[in-house]
Formats: structure tokens, sequence, C-alpha cells
């Protein structure tokens, strides 16, 4: 496919890399000369300096030969005006980041109104991937398929753990209706098979329904809740989280030092608690009871300060800190840390995009992806797709299939229900399945399927 990105900023980059490697004709537009030309270096595409709202720019791209383009530029005004354009040019898909709150809110209105056929917003999925975690706090990372009728959690094996020994295929006698469906050991990842035995220092993905889910936790080890959670930070992001915690049992004191931001939340939400002060100062962080939190979440705009600060909160006892962090480097040089949940919007916002492209692939297959996540450093894929009559192997038992060694049928949500399913289970037409795979550009259930 031939697609446009306005934009060459973390989230533009981001998404051209992944797009990149699935082999699409990218071109990106940027004002900045600077961040074009480390794009081009960086990556096999074409580049255009310029403004991507404009028309003149946006006819050199050629854009009536365009299957899409993207407009994820740092201004949402200008995403928005970028989109309308290349429809009035002749692009049938746009893609628009919209990070503004009051924007968001009408999302609906501008899907339908301008013609969007997607609208991002990767501050507001990192709201709702802290929250998740902020549920499983045991748990590095949370997501939710099928409207949470399956729920994937990540977990770091502890040594003496309950877990520590167990060959998978006596893991579900064990341990309840749950499914490891990827590893990583070291820095090897793969999908286990059932003589695969987890060891200490495992880190596991782990597939089930939300109440299994929960089962498992408890079984696993001291299960602790996050109800008195402090934020270091109170930008847009934690806007939308308050938002989402708002009628929950988890509680938030939010520090930030700009008064306007505080202002803000304080005018929103009143039930939460708002300090004027340097979340990066060890006296202000004790006077707040960083030593008594159950949890701590550093999203400042800054990635120094964010890992510093959650550092300085796993040292004072906070059983659970999650951290946000724009750089991917700097996520690298922290692969071996004790902080495990980190968030990264970019990449929030990739996962996306990549799965609307792959959707735009396979209109026609046998499955449509419905969401995808990456996990394990992206080198695993988790997919959600929902089966039509086009799949050739309806009702044919598990057993009786191939799948192929890189993949696994994590789970079968069937008339509302999560299965973990043996061998004797079946895919219907209308089912959604759960699948993990380290292949990349996965587009259908058949390309991992076949018979034997």
């Amino acid at each position: 496919m031939k697609i446009v990105i306005a934009g060459a900023g973390r989230v533009g980059y981001s998404i051209a890399q992944e797009l990149v490697m699935e082999n699409h004709n990218i071109i990106v537009i940027d004002e900045s000369e600077e961040r074009i030309k480390e794009i081009s270096n960086n990556l096999d595409v074409l580049t255009i300096v310029g403004n991507a709202a404009c028309y003149d720019t946006l006819k050199e791209a050629d854009l009536k030969n365009v299957d899409l383009l993207i407009a994820v530029t740092k201004m949402d005004e200008l995403n928005l005006l970028s989109c309308l354009t290349a429809k009035k040019l002749g692009v049938t898909h746009t893609i628009a980041r919209v990070r503004n709150s009051e924007y968001f809110k009408q999302a609906i209105f501008l899907n339908d109104e301008l013609g969007l056929s997607m609208t991002i917003n990767p501050e507001e999925e990192t709201a709702s991937e802290i929250s998740r975690i902020l549920r499983f706090p045991m748990a590095s990372k949370v997501e939710s398929f099928a409207n949470s009728k399956a729920e994937s959690i990540e977990i770091k094996v502890a040594s003496g753990s309950a877990l520590d020994g167990v060959n998978l295929s006596d893991l579900r006698s064990k341990m309840g209706d749950v499914l490891v469906c990827a590893v990583k050991r070291d820095k090897e990842v793969f999908i286990p098979r059932g003589d695969f035995i987890i060891e200490a220092g495992d880190r596991l993905n782990i597939i089930g329904s939300y109440k299994n889910i929960n089962s498992f936790i408890k079984k696993v080890g001291k299960a602790h809740n996050a109800k008195k959670t402090i934020v270091f930070g109170g930008g847009t992001i934690t806007y939308y989280l308050a938002g989402q915690l708002v009628n929950t049992d988890i509680s938030l004191k939010v520090i930030e030092k700009r008064k306007d931001e505080c202002a803000k939340i304080k005018e929103a939400f009143p039930k939460v608690s708002v300090i004027c002060a340097n979340g990066n100062n060890p006296d202000i962080l004790g006077e707040e009871g960083i030593e008594i939190a159950d949890a701590f979440v550093a999203v400042s705009n800054d990635d120094d300060d964010n890992v510093i600060s959650s550092m300085y909160a796993l040292s004072s006892g906070v059983e659970k800190v999650v951290t946000k962090i724009k750089e991917g480097h700097i996520i690298a040089m922290l692969s071996n840390d004790r902080l495990d949940s980190i968030v990264q919007p970019s990449s929030i916002a990739t996962q996306r995009v990549v799965r609307y492209v792959r959707s735009m692939q396979n209109a026609y297959g046998d499955s449509g992806i419905d969401a995808m996540y990456y996990i394990f450093d992206q080198k695993v894929e988790i997919l959600e797709m929902k089966v039509n009559d086009n799949f050739h192997y309806k009702g044919i038992p598990l057993k009786e299939l191939e799948v192929s060694h890189d993949a696994i049928v994590a789970s079968i949500i069937h008339n509302g229900k999560c299965i973990i399913p043996t061998g004797n289970d079946v895919i219907s037409s209308g089912d959604i399945v759960i699948l993990a795979t380290t292949r990349k550009g996965v587009l259908t259930l058949g390309d991992i399927v076949e018979t034997k």
C-alpha cells in the first residue's frame, strides 16, 4: 500500500518504522528539515519538506494514488485540516491524531462530518493502559480483549513462586483456566508449547477471562491493591486517567508544579487531591506519603524525571510503579531494570494504526483484526480476530489442525464466553479468536492455521 504520514515526530517515526517493516511504500511530510533528514537517513521512505495541510505540498505527494493518509503532527488542527484536504484530493482513508480533550469528545462527529476513518489519541489510550495496570498491580502490563471478555497480563516469575518449575501441560490443573501464550527468557522471546517448564526470572504473558485471571493472581502470590496512588505529572495523560478512575476505589493524589494544569484538574475532578509542587523532589514525595502509597505513576513530560522518581518510589517501598517513557532508547537501557511497567504513547498509537492498515489489506479475508497489541519489546503481537464465513476450517477440532510453530490460539470467545481451547475445541463463524504470534504481518487466521 502507498501511505502518506504527515508528521515526523516520535509517533510519525514509530508508525513509519513499523509500516516499512511490513513492506508498505511510505511518504513522510514534515516542515522540519532536521526531522525529515533523520527519518530519511534511518528508514527506507520518501520524504517531503513542507506543510502537510497545504494543498501544494499534498499535491506533490501524488495523493490520487495514495491509499491512506495518517496525520500525526503535534497540532490537532493541522492534523484535521490535513485529512480534510487529503479527502478533497481523493484519498479515501484518513487517520488523525487528536489529543485535545475537548476535540476528542467530538471524535464521532469529527469522524462522520470530516470523513475521517479513525481518530487516535495516544494520551487517552496511555491513560487507559495505566488504569488497567492499576486494576492488576501484580502485572507489568494488562490488555483487554473482546469487550473485556478476555484479559492478557504480563508477569515476572519470582524465585520461590508457585509457578517456578511448573510444566505448561500441568498449568491448568494447578492454576486454573488460563494459558501462557508467550515467554521472554533473558533476551529470547518465543511461543511455548506444552513441554515448556517455567523458571524463575521468566516473563510470561497469560490470557484468560477476568474471573480466571483474578483467581490465577491470588494463587500465584500475594495480591495487592492500588487504592492510594500518587501521580507525578498533571498533564493530558493525568487528566484522562483521573476521568477513568473517578468512580473507582482508587484515589489519586496528583503532584504537578504548573499552576494552570493543577487548576484544570481541580476544576474537572474535585475528588482528586492536587498538590502544586515539584514531584521530583524527595522531600515533597515524603511529605505526600510516598512510603504508604500503594502505587506510583510517573507521567511528567520529562523521561529522566519519570525514571528517577520511579526508582525513588521503588526504594521507598511502593509495590506498584508505572513509568511513562517517550524515548525508545531509554526503554532499551532499562530492559533489565526494576521498572517493569513502562508505557510509551508512540508505541500505543502505532499499534492502532498498524491494525487499521492490516484491516484495509484484509477486507475480504477469513477474519478481521479488531485489536492488536505489542508485547516483549514488540517481538510478539497479540491479535483479536473476528472469524467470518470465509474461514476454511470452521467446526474442525483444533487437534486436527496445524497451527504454525510461531503462533498459538490463546483463547476463543464463543457466545460471549472466554474459552481456553483444548484439542477438542473448534472455531466457528462469529467467534472472536485471540492469537499470539512472533510473526510480523499476520492478516488473517488462515495465515497461521492449516489442516494436518
